[in-house]
C-alpha cells in the first residue's frame, strides 16, 4: 500500500509541476527541508530531542495554532517547539508567532525517506497535527517509533468527508494509529467517527480560531496610527476585501466602481491571499484607471484609490480601518477565509455563497445577524451600499460580531488540557 501511495504522490507532484511554476510556487524556498533535510542551526537547536512538533500546513492554521503555541510555550519551557508549515507565507506567520522561542521548519514530503530524516532531527515527544492534515506516512513513521499524535482543532469538511469515504477501509488504517482528535464541532467529530476514529479517541473542543481572532486584534494606536501614515481622516469609509483570490478581484473592484460614484471619497483595501499573486492583482487594478499604490510604501503625501496590502501578516491592521469588510475566497468554490479576524473588530462583514470551510463559523455569525453571506456573486454591490448607506446597521452587525467572538472562546485552553496525557 505504502509504495503505491507514495509513487501516486510523486506523480500528482509531477503534475502540479507546470501549474506551480506558472504561479511561481516554484522553486520552493525550503526544498531542502521538504526532503527532510535541515541546516546546521536547526539540527543543533534540537539535538537533545523531546520536541513537541505542531504541523500547519499554512497561513490559517498558523494563526489558528497561535493561542496554543503560547500556551505550550508557557507551560513547557523546556522543551523544544516546532512548527512546519509548506507554505512560503505561512513559515513566515509561523517565524512571526515564535519568534526566537521556536524553530519553523518546512514539513517533509510524505515520502518515507523524507519523513525518517525529519524524524531523526525533531525527535518529538509528541506531533500535533492541525485541522485536517491527515498524511498516511508521517503518522505511520511517527507512530510507530512510539511517539503519540493528536489532531488538534480538527475538521472533516463534507467535500472531504465524502472523498474519503471512497477509501475508509486505508483510512481506518491511518486513524487507528492517532491517539486523540479534538475536534472544532460536533458534525467534524460525527463525520471522523464515520469514518472509523475509535468513540474514545474523539473529543469536541470548539474552533481555536476563535481565540486566534481576539489575539491577532492590533491596538486604537496602532490602527489611528496606520490611518495618519494613509492620510485617511476619521469620517473615512474603507472598503476591505480581504484574502481575496484569482476570479474575485474583478467582481470587488466592479462593486467598488460602482459604489464609488455614491460615495466619492470612499477607497478600496485589497489583500490577496497569497503575496505571488501582488503583480497580478496590482496590473488588473491598475487598468482601472484609478490611483492604486502598494500600501507597504504609501504615505499620506501620495493621493491613492485603492491600496494593495503587500506585507504579509498585516491584514488584522487594515481590518481596523475598515468600513465594512469582504471576505475573499467566498465567491467561488474555493471555501472561504478566515471572518473571524474582521468580526473581533467589529466590522460588519460579507462574504460569498462558498463558506465552506467555515462552516460552523459561517453559521453561527450568519445566525445572529453578525455577518451577512450573499447568494450568487451579484449580490455583493447591493449588500456593500446597502452597509455603506446604514451606518447604524452597519455598526449594529459589528457589535454583535465583536459580542459573539468574546464570549465563543475557551478552546485552546481546553486542548492544553485535553493534551495532557500525551505532553506528561
Amino acid at each position: 500500500m505504502w509504495i503505491l501511495y507514495e509513487l501516486l504522490l510523486v506523480i500528482a507532484f509531477v503534475l502540479y509541476l507546470p501549474k506551480a511554476l506558472w504561479r511561481r510556487r516554484l522553486p520552493h524556498p525550503g526544498w531542502a527541508m521538504r526532503l527532510g533535510r535541515y541546516p546546521e542551526a536547526v539540527r543543533e537547536r534540537l539535538r537533545g530531542g523531546g520536541a513537541i512538533w505542531v504541523h500547519a500546513v499554512s497561513v490559517g492554521e498558523v494563526q489558528a495554532a497561535r493561542p496554543l503555541l503560547t500556551m505550550l510555550r508557557q507551560r513547557y519551557p523546556r522543551a523544544p517547539l516546532v512548527i512546519s508549515t509548506v507554505t512560503a507565507t505561512g513559515f513566515g506567520v509561523a517565524q512571526q508567532a515564535v519568534g526566537e522561542e521556536g524553530t519553523v521548519i518546512y514539513a517533509p514530503l510524505d515520502l518515507r525517506g523524507c519523513v525518517q530524516r525529519a524524524l531523526q532531527t525533531i525527535q518529538p515527544r509528541v506531533l500535533l497535527l492541525m485541522e485536517s492534515e491527515l498524511w498516511p506516512v508521517m503518522i505511520a513513521l511517527t507512530q510507530a517509533r512510539g511517539v503519540p499524535i493528536a489532531v488538534v482543532n480538527g475538521r472533516i469538511s463534507y467535500r472531504a468527508f465524502r472523498r474519503y469515504r471512497l477509501v475508509t477501509p486505508l483510512l481506518k488504517e491511518m486513524l487507528d494509529r492517532v491517539a486523540l482528535f479534538l475536534m472544532q464541532s460536533q458534525a467534524d467529530a460525527d463525520r471522523l467517527l464515520g469514518l472509523g476514529a475509535a468513540p474514545e479517541k474523539v473529543r469536541v473542543l470548539g474552533n481555536m480560531k476563535w481565540d486566534a481572532s481576539l489575539g491577532a486584534r492590533p491596538s486604537p494606536e496602532q490602527v489611528t496610527q496606520l490611518a495618519v501614515r494613509l492620510g485617511l481622516h476619521g469620517d473615512a469609509k474603507i472598503l476591505v476585501a480581504g484574502s481575496t483570490h484569482r476570479g474575485e478581484e474583478d467582481t470587488v473592484l466592479d462593486a467598488y466602481r460602482t459604489l464609488r460614484a455614491e460615495h466619492p471619497s470612499l477607497r478600496l483595501v485589497i489583500a490577496p491571499r497569497h503575496l505571488e499573486r501582488v503583480g497580478e492583482v496590482e496590473a488588473l487594478l491598475q487598468r482601472s484607471g484609478l490611483q492604486v499604490i502598494r500600501l507597504s510604501t504609501g504615505e499620506a503625501s501620495a493621493p491613492w484609490d485603492i491600496g494593495l496590502v503587500d506585507t504579509m501578516g498585516q491584514l488584522p491592521l487594515y481590518y481596523g480601518l475598515a468600513s465594512v469588510v469582504f471576505i475573499g475566497g467566498s465567491l467561488i468554490p474555493h471555501g472561504g477565509q478566515n471572518p473571524l479576524e474582521a468580526a473581533s473588530l467589529g466590522k460588519p462583514v460579507v462574504f460569498g455563497p462558498y463558506m465552506h470551510n467555515f462552516a460552523e463559523v459561517t453559521t453561527q455569525l450568519v445566525s445572529t445577524q453578525a455577518a451577512r453571506q450573499l447568494r450568487v456573486a451579484d449580490e455583493l454591490t447591493a449588500a456593500l451600499r446597502e452597509l455603506l448607506a446604514d451606518a447604524d446597521q452597519a455598526r449594529t452587525m459589528g457589535e454583535k460580531a465583536k459580542a459573539i467572538t468574546e464570549r465563543t472562546t475557551g478552546a485552546a485552553s481546553r486542548t492544553l488540557e485535553a493534551l495532557q496525557p500525551l505532553l506528561s
